[in-house]
């Protein structure tokens, strides 16, 4: 039996409706192959951990990484490497941002980005959870990170936003459209809750940040406040989120 934890994590009011469609997909993809899931739950961080039988366990299990990501065990975090992970525990602490890059080990270790990197890639010289409020740094907010260090001794990892994040942000504070991310929820129920509102037409692009993270691109003549007004009721306890580039400039310039 071969054992996988993935990187793509349930979480939130949805989590077993989403449990649900992630474990109809892996029967769906596993369907053909001589493979058997014997166990199928999630970690207490909510990442998806899969046990498999069968010759064809092997290959599954790599397709089910390319689909879902990697969790990385602590011994293979290098410096100098750019990871996946999302936010946790946003606002806990003052001095940085915790990422869960989904490590493995018999302690958890989360990357810590310090307030001082996060100051120096932004420009900005305020307070933690300022910065945080301003730029809509929440939970379950997928981000790449860049290691820093890595003191495996005290289970120890700090790390700077990657490139591809700083571009992301750089992107949409000089965009016009206004975006509404949604967190926990998949690609069909945001769908649903869009057509039953009758607002679908005023998307004007899905993001998929992540397997159950997305960011709604509004069309410029439409309201991100306006969208989570109609949706909300409809996809009730799922996080989210406006982003709305002239208020994130106002408020960092205040």
């Amino acid at each position: 039996m071969k054992t996988v934890t993935l990187f793509s994590r349930v979480y939130g009011k949805k989590r077993k409706y989403l449990l649900d469609v992630v474990k109809s997909d892996v029967t769906s993809m596993i369907g053909e192959l001589d493979v058997r899931l014997a166990r199928f739950r999630t970690d207490q961080r909510g990442h998806l951990s899969l046990s498999l039988e069968g010759q064809d366990s092997e290959f599954a299990i790599n397709f089910l990484v390319k689909e879902y990501g990697a969790s990385v065990r602590l011994e293979n975090v290098k410096e100098g490497a750019s990871v996946p992970g999302s936010f946790v525990e946003v606002g806990k602490v003052g001095y940085g941002l915790y990422v869960d890059i989904a490590t493995t080990s018999p302690k958890r270790v989360d990357v810590l980005v310090p307030l001082h990197r996060l100051r120096d890639q932004f420009s900005i010289k305020k307070p933690l959870r300022a910065i945080a409020k301003s730029l809509v740094l929440v939970d379950n907010f997928p981000v790449d990170v860049k290691i820093t260090s890595v003191d495996r001794k005290s289970n120890k990892i700090e790390g700077e936003l990657g490139q591809d994040t700083l571009t992301r942000f750089e992107e949409w504070l000089h965009d016009d459209h206004e975006r509404l991310l949604v967190f926990g929820a998949d690609y069909n129920m945001i769908e649903i809750a869009l057509r039953k509102s009758k607002h679908l037409e005023d998307i004007y692009e899905f993001e998929e940040l992540g397997k159950f993270e997305h960011a709604l691109q509004c069309k410029r003549s439409t309201r991100a406040s306006g969208i989570i007004a109609a949706i909300g009721p409809k996809l009730r306890g799922i996080p989210m989120h406006l982003f709305i580039p002239k208020e994130i400039e106002a408020s960092l310039n205040a």
